[in-house]
């Protein structure tokens, strides 16, 4: 018998070892989970770890898709398998949109980690080094851009600004005790445009705002929040962990939220609504559904959580506390930390702390899961809604067609979408490289 190459056996140990994988989940989605142990470990592969990144460079050094495809084919990628390699490599990804023009912006590293903003089309990675931080409309179709201090807000192809409104400076709407004692930092984790190309949402550790061309509204922490809070014995300056936000489809609501109180709701001119009682510990995303008819608000602890599925309709008769029941809230998802979230026309995928993806409907069906590795951090999903873009902290970018569930045999998950390719943007390469 002729000796096995070291490209035979990662092929054939990838191969099996995700056969494993579903196996063990197709069982435990069968029979249920309890009692029903850990997968086996993954194959011993680190020795081979040298040869394949040798052979990634070498793909995207021919720079072809034939190469890239010729890779795949040979050395398949598994997370599991490249797992040694993330403790140096890995990052985050602090956001991801599409552009009219099928290529897709990438700020690599999350909000609080270095980081630069990348354009990517086929496979040309392209730096934009003036672009600081960038975020998509709910219909996909406008990009709020910030760059040195201003955000343009751009629809389509075209780069002109519909409109350009300022960056918060984290002071607004602060006693005068706490803007004394405001960190000098505005960084921004999330810039949330409106469809209409005229308002968008910031969020930074020292608040929720909305901008337009009226002015620069604080939505959180709210008045009195602050009163009190500058009216402690010690008080300490405005800084929001878990600080999150999303904007309805229609433009006629804001969910928002950070790890003390509450989900928030407030209409689409920033005046407050209702407070939703969590299902979890700590409010951690929101998200609409792309119809508008619901929203999902998750809340965590530790790594595990609960997302519930709002009724819009209701939002403004709403007023629960923690956990607690109501006709028009429903447990929609009911285990996972969610970190991002992209609608479908039929629900919403939300990507949780374990690296796994699970598309669910309003009712809390699940349509589909897939396990990509590691945290995801960031997703979009493109205008034309054919393609979800993945990014998660083992600094891997996954692309998968939405409308194909012909998996490859190394995808793990009950009814997978299909990678087109995958990205990995280490942080010990001197280029990204296509897989």
């Amino acid at each position: 018998m002729a000796d096995v190459t070291p490209q035979q056996q990662w092929h054939d140990a990838v191969h099996s070892y995700a056969h494993h994988l579903n196996a063990y989940i197709a069982k435990g989605d069968a029979c249920g989970w309890e009692g029903i142990g850990e997968p086996d470990d993954p194959p011993a592969l680190s020795a081979l770890l040298p040869e394949l990144r040798q052979q990634l460079r070498a793909a995207n050094a021919e720079g072809s898709e034939a190469a890239i495809a010729r890779l795949r084919s040979q050395w398949p990628p598994l997370h599991e398998a490249t797992s040694p390699l993330l403790e140096d490599n890995g990052q985050g990804f602090g956001a991801l949109a599409w552009r009219a023009d099928g290529s897709l912006l990438i700020r690599t590293g999350t909000w609080y980690e270095p980081g630069q903003v990348l354009r990517l089309q086929g496979l040309e990675v392209t730096p934009e080094p003036d672009l600081q931080m960038f975020g998509s409309s709910p219909d996909g179709r406008v990009l709020a851009l910030l760059r040195e201090g201003r955000i343009a807000l751009v629809h389509g192809a075209d780069d002109t600004p519909v409109a350009v409104l300022p960056l918060p400076t984290g002071q607004e709407g602060l006693p005068s005790v706490l803007a004394a004692l405001a960190e000098d930092d505005a960084t921004v984790q999330q810039l949330v445009p409106f469809n209409d190309g005229q308002r968008v949402v910031v969020v930074q550790a020292g608040g929720v705002f909305l901008c337009s061309a009226t002015g620069i509204q604080r939505l959180l922490p709210a008045a009195r929040e602050l009163e009190e809070a500058a009216g402690e014995d010690d008080p300490y300056g405005v800084r929001l962990d878990m600080v999150h936000a999303a904007v309805s489809p229609d433009g006629n609501w804001i969910a928002c939220g950070h790890q003390d109180g509450r989900h928030r709701i407030f209409d689409g001119h920033g005046t407050p609504v209702s407070e939703v009682g969590p299902h979890g510990e700590y409010p951690h995303h929101a998200a609409f559904f792309a119809d508008g008819r619901h929203v999902a608000l998750n809340a965590c602890h530790f790594y595990n959580g609960a997302t519930i599925g709002v009724q819009v309709a209701a939002l403004a008769q709403i007023d629960t506390d923690f956990y607690e029941d109501h006709p028009a809230v429903r447990v929609i998802e009911p285990g996972a930390r969610v970190y991002a979230s992209a609608p479908l026309p039929e629900g919403l995928v939300l990507g949780d702390a374990y690296g796994y993806l699970r598309a669910v409907d309003s009712a809390g069906t699940v349509l589909w899961k897939q396990h990509v590795g590691s945290t995801i951090s960031a997703m979009a999903t493109s205008p034309d809604g054919r393609t979800l873009a993945v990014g998660s902290h083992s600094g891997t970018l996954h692309l998968l067609d939405l409308a194909s569930t012909d998996a490859r045999p190394e995808q793990v998950g009950t009814h997978p979408r299909r990678e087109l390719r995958r990205w990995l943007f280490w942080k010990q390469e001197a280029r990204p490289l296509a897989w």
